[in-house]
């Protein structure tokens, strides 16, 4: 049995009144019951449905199901389905057999391929998907969506299904196909509760129970051919304005009057809450009698059927090895996104070269008469700007590779995390997935370029590797503020910000004062990857000229690595406590 008991949610607001979203909700509902929880926006469903699915912590009262106290220890992941409202949870890329196929892999342990096949198989028959089951869940409709979401939900057979508006907003047909199938959910489970907040009022007939909630107060609870009488409507479609008539206040105090005898009457009594006693003399104003028909029941709450344990989670290691995968097969099949990637790939070293070979010829004529004096000065310049045309470029790809990878599909990974996904399995997807596109770019920029102008003076390998490094550092950072918007855009625009910051903080061009250089200098990424790669050059011709037009400190190849490994570091950091940030 589920059973809520004073149930509270405030939320603190920075200079004004708390607001009190949930003010003591207490209901209960046994094992095979579908269940309502009707009111208009802004009543608290969403804050509930949140709160049962472990996504909000109450400000006091008790969740408890299978004998626990949610509020104090959290069920196992797999203990719950979340059907969340957002309809953009889904990865549009994937098939609906390989949304559900992902979903196994990423919430159940120990299952080998025949077997995830089967329960796949099955989820997508029971709910009237397999129809569908090769198509790209891009070209669903939206109550087709919704069924999907559904079956994402029951792939670790969970005791407790809670739905956020998982018919609002259909047609009537399928609004009650829909909730058909909630019922039949209900009941295939020898120990499950279904749990659906909606606003919609036309179809409160096919639930065990329903729920009234106005301004955060349970109003009744009862079924849905008591709510006529309790409320004194003749149609339910007059619910809210009658529900408007009276303060919330006043309604949940009449509820909380009247809820025993209701109880009695249809056989609910599991939440037993007695009247204050100064109210019980018997001239209560609001005082209604409930129907004297008792014909509901919803079978003996007493009995105890054993509920299967929950699966077991896959470990860190295969989370994060099926994300890198199904990462490579949506952007295989996007081919927009494949396609720029591979442009960058093609178009940037071709770009690098043609900005610098117009002046390569400087090195291969001071290479043939050192030290004259006529060719020192452009060579280093050459040197520097065909450095600093390198590291501009990598910040370029950096911010293409990391600043929509988590905010375009937080939603996915916010529903994923509900199931049971790690933050450092989706972490270590993300890297796996963005650290060999990074290295790759950053390897043939580097090389073509060499090959192409001819290999400037100095340490080849360690500019390679300051390049990559450089890279990797920046994709980093990008990645972390992708992680703490909710806005693609947005962070594409934080994220080309920061570019431009790291340009002017580089000094690649005048550099600043000695003082201020020091103070700003090593927060720029993009200082780090042109001076060490700079230092490269120094003991050749071209340093000490180059040290003379640019008048900035040059941190040597290892301590320019040690600082983009912080960098990257930082970045890591930055991305975790995105992802953990509370929605």
């Amino acid at each position: 049995m589920l059973e809520l008991i004073s149930v509270a949610r405030v939320l603190s607001r920075h200079g004004q009144e708390s607001l009190q979203v949930l003010e003591q909700v207490s209901f209960a509902a046994p094992k095979g019951h579908l269940m309502a929880i009707v009111g208009a926006p802004g009543s608290g469903k969403s804050t509930l449905i949140g709160i049962l699915a472990g996504l909000l912590r109450p400000t006091g009262g008790s969740v408890i199901f299978q004998g626990k106290d949610c509020v104090k220890q959290r069920l196992h992941p797999n203990s719950i389905g979340h059907v969340p409202a957002a309809d953009d949870v889904l990865n549009a890329a994937l098939t609906v057999r390989e949304s559900v196929m992902s979903a196994l892999m990423l919430r159940v342990a120990d299952q080998t391929r025949d077997q995830r096949v089967g329960k796949a198989s099955h989820l997508l028959v029971g709910l009237g998907l397999e129809t569908l089951a090769s198509q790209r869940v891009s070209t669903l409709t939206l109550p087709q969506r919704r069924r999907l979401k559904l079956a994402l939900a029951l792939v670790s057979d969970p005791a407790l299904v809670v739905c956020d508006e998982f018919t609002d907003g259909l047609d009537v047909k399928s609004e009650q196909e829909l909730t058909a199938l909630l019922k039949f959910v209900a009941a295939d489970h020898p120990a499950r509760v279904v749990i659906h907040a909606t606003q919609t009022l036309g179809n409160l007939p096919a639930y065990d129970t329903v729920v009234i909630l106005h301004e955060g107060r349970v109003c009744f609870h009862g079924p849905s051919r008591a709510v006529s009488h309790y409320f004194s409507v003749t149609t339910v479609e007059e619910l809210y304005p009658r529900l408007a008539k009276r303060p919330a206040q006043r309604w949940g105090d009449s509820w909380t009057r009247h809820r025993d005898s209701y109880y009695d009457a249809f056989k609910l009594g599991n939440v037993r809450a007695s009247a204050p006693e100064d109210e019980e003399d018997g001239t209560d104003p609001d005082r209604i009698s409930p129907p004297t028909e008792t014909g509901f029941g919803t079978g003996d709450a007493s009995t105890e059927t054993a509920c299967p344990p929950a699966p077991a989670l896959p470990s860190v290691i295969a989370q994060a090895k099926h994300l890198i995968q199904r990462r490579w097969t949506t952007l295989h099949r996007s081919t927009g996104e494949w396609s720029k990637q591979l442009a960058i790939f093609l178009l940037s070293p071709v770009v690098a070269a043609l900005l610098v070979s117009p002046n390569m010829h400087f090195l291969k004529d001071l290479a043939a008469a050192p030290g004259a004096p006529a060719l020192l000065w452009p060579a280093a310049y050459t040197c520097a700007m065909a450095l600093f045309v390198q590291i501009l470029l990598v910040l370029m790809m950096s911010v293409r590779n990391g600043a929509r990878e988590i905010a375009a599909e937080r939603a996915v990974y916010e529903r994923e995390q509900t199931g049971g996904l790690r933050t450092s399995a989706y972490l270590l997807g993300k890297l796996g997935f963005l650290i060999p596109i990074v290295l790759l770019q950053c390897f043939s920029l580097g090389l073509f370029l060499d090959m192409t102008t001819g290999s400037l003076p100095g340490h080849g390998l360690p500019r390679l590797l300051l390049l990559a490094l450089t890279g990797l550092a920046f994709t980093s950072l990008c990645l972390g503020i992708s992680a703490h918007n909710r806005s693609a855009e947005r962070a594409h625009s934080a994220c080309w910000m920061l570019l431009f910051a790291n340009v002017l903080l580089a000094g690649a061009l005048l550099g600043f004062p000695r003082i201020l250089g020091g103070v700003l200098q090593p927060l720029s990424t993009a200082y780090y990857g042109w001076s060490g790669s700079v230092e490269t050059l120094n003991g050749t011709a071209v340093f000490e000229p180059l040290t003379q037009f640019v008048r900035t400190w040059f941190a040597t190849p290892v301590l320019a690595i040690s600082a983009l490994g912080g960098h990257f570091v930082v970045g890591i950091v930055l991305t975790l406590t995105g992802l953990r940030r509370g929605r």
